[in-house]
């Protein structure tokens, strides 16, 4: 006990001081597969908690692949996120198992940009964000004999999340202290307003005791169209700007589908485990089902993942950190009719950020 107090608050005192991505989505580390992939053999425990902490911080911006951010960040936006997420999981008979997810978030952003004040100020937004419930299968057998297995999940995902959070923006460029009530970025909104499909596959493979590959595939579909929120608050764009991103839907927050691909392996030491991994993930311009209304940061973020966990009996800790290699955003549909209309070739812009990391503890009872 006292070696896991010791290195859980070694973990956090690093978290603490990782400075992580942006609006383009990231969904939390998928995994009910995880236990298998590490190499646990059966157990008779049938429940699982993964409580798992993600940090980020957000001030570079890009458009398309170009970097645009500011010289002066304080001119810009810088997003802070943390989320708690804790995944409780049951086992039950030939396989299956069901999972919920509940995401509790302390989000904050600073800036000038959005203020018509020309000043800095500070938006928050906290509490429960949106909730999925998801089942899986395993589609072998899962026992000792067999060296890898594929897992597939289906699930919901609940609008739980307040979508439309709101704090103060001050308005006015001649009155400083003139603040007004509006809603935040969505980059920092508790949920996106809809109710969305989980898929998700997890895979694993073992060469041996020490050595295993494994994979996670998680694709959310989003099939609402609009959360009718207001994506600039007053007096933050020009009235023509304005005019502009109404003609276009570009001036109310979208509800894009999300995904993310994971693969790597991870390497054994006895209790200590290594990992080498890559990550893809980001939000589609077009939807598999439903329009492609509103503005959204599509966009995608290709990273290296490496990533650390120490094994106890019946539970471990885990640390990934993602560090991006290649991200930019796409072409939305609002994009396309506002090129339309100028004949200026139009990509939206996004906020990322150098590092995205995850430590978490799970356990089985």
């Amino acid at each position: 006990m006292k070696k896991l107090i010791i290195l859980f608050g070694i973990l956090l005192l690093f978290v603490g001081f990782a400075f992580p991505q942006g609006c383009i989505a990231i969904r939390n580390i998928a995994g009910f597969g995880q236990l298998a992939q590490l190499g646990y053999g059966q157990t008779n425990n049938k429940w699982m908690m993964d409580i798992d902490n993600r940090y980020f911080q957000a001030y570079t911006f890009i458009q398309g692949k170009t970097d645009i951010t500011p010289k002066e960040l304080d001119s810009g936006l810088t997003f802070h996120d943390y989320t708690m997420n804790i995944q409780l999981s049951r086992v039950l008979n030939h396989d299956w198992s069901i999972s919920v997810d509940v995401p509790i978030a302390v989000n904050w952003q600073g800036g000038a940009l959005l203020h018509a004040s020309g000043e800095v100020h500070t938006t928050h937004a906290y509490g429960i964000g949106d909730i999925r419930f998801t089942v899986y299968k395993w589609l072998l057998n899962t026992n000792a004999s067999n060296k890898g297995n594929i897992q597939f999940g289906l699930g919901i995902k609940f609008p739980t999340g307040n979508y439309h959070s709101e704090d103060y923006f001050y308005t006015s460029a001649t009155d400083k202290s003139y603040k007004e009530l509006a809603p935040v970025n969505p980059g920092i909104q508790l949920g996106d307003g809809g109710t969305g499909i989980i898929t998700q596959i997890n895979g694993f493979y073992n060469f041996n005791r020490s050595i295993n590959v494994y994979g996670n595939f998680f694709y959310l579909i989003n099939p609402n169209d609009q959360n009718t929120v207001p994506f600039f608050p007053p007096n933050s764009i020009p009235p023509e700007v304005r005019a502009l991103f109404h003609s276009t839907t570009n001036d109310v927050g979208s509800i894009p589908d999300n995904y993310t691909i994971r693969a790597g392996a991870n390497f054994s030491f006895n209790r200590l485990v290594t990992t080498v991994g890559l990550r893809y993930e980001g939000a589609p311009a077009h939807d598999l089902i439903g329009q492609n209304d509103g503005h959204r940061s599509a966009g995608h973020i290709f990273s290296v993942e490496p990533g650390i966990n120490y094994k106890f009996k019946n539970s471990f800790l885990y640390c990934y950190v993602t560090l991006p290699v290649d991200r930019g955003t796409v072409k939305t549909v609002p994009d396309e009719r506002e090129e339309a209309i100028t004949g200026v070739p139009t990509v939206s812009p996004g906020h990322f950020a150098n590092t995205l990391v995850f430590i978490g503890y799970v356990f089985t009872f």
